[in-house]
């Protein structure tokens, strides 16, 4: 069963279903259940995903040190919106608390899709994705270049995601995790752009090659996929 997890500026998956035998371990993708699509939860707190095969990737095009960085954070924004959360549901409604149960909800949820994004298999796009690009874009080419002139204007995040107002696949831009961003979307690609993503390997005039390599491995199954996950909540 999939639940929706809303929060001011970023609607998402916010849960999977209950995880038999969950843990503070970063948990391994199960297929089975769907766990590699969205952030999970296990009832009580979201689990940490086991991405370090990226680090043993020679081909990814990124360094470990870059991901194995790039991983730490995304760690501490689990960690921080679970946090929040028991604070919040406590009735603790700190400052600190109020603003990671957005910004470090978003930040989780959009590391977890980017990092899901990766891989160096072959992979195609589905044919409903192909329709829907097309639809909202004209083409993929078109498509595509709207992503990547979004991340070179952005400091954050290029984000494509469906809206659920109007049925488009949308290319978004997002400063900040929980800014410039509206509800009633959800993410199905996400590129960060933060010069953390990029620097260590690329330089602070890095993005563009950043950008060229990412080109290179996204999972085109695995976003086709979580476009046909996302699209049956239009009914």
């Amino acid at each position: 069963m999939v639940s929706l997890a809303s929060t001011t500026g970023l609607a998402i998956f916010g849960g999977l279903g209950s995880i038999q035998g969950a843990s503070s371990k970063p948990i391994k993708l199960d297929y089975s259940q769907h766990s590699e699509l969205y952030p999970v939860h296990d009832g009580t707190q979201y689990l940490v995903k086991d991405f370090s095969h990226l680090l043993k990737n020679k081909n990814l095009g990124l360094s470990p040190a870059i991901v194995e960085n790039h991983l730490g954070l995304y760690r501490g924004y689990v960690e921080k919106v679970n946090s929040a959360e028991k604070q919040i549901l406590a009735g603790d409604l700190n400052e600190t608390a109020m603003k990671h149960l957005a910004f470090s909800l978003n930040g989780m949820a959009l590391h977890d899709i980017y990092f899901s994004n990766m891989s160096t298999d072959s992979s195609k796009r589905s044919k409903a994705l192909n329709q829907a690009i097309d639809e909202s874009f004209g083409s993929f080419e078109k498509y595509f270049s709207n992503l990547n002139a979004i991340a070179g204007k952005m400091p954050g995040w290029s984000i494509t995601a469906l809206n659920l107002l109007n049925g488009k696949l949308i290319n978004y831009g997002v400063s900040d995790h929980s800014a410039n961003f509206p509800n009633f979307v959800i993410p199905i690609l996400a590129l960060d752009v933060y010069e953390h993503a990029y620097m260590m390997d690329f330089g602070t005039d890095g993005k563009p090659r950043y950008l060229e390599v990412f080109g290179k491995i996204i999972d085109w199954d695995m976003v086709s996929r979580r476009y046909s996950a996302t699209k049956k909540l239009l009914g």
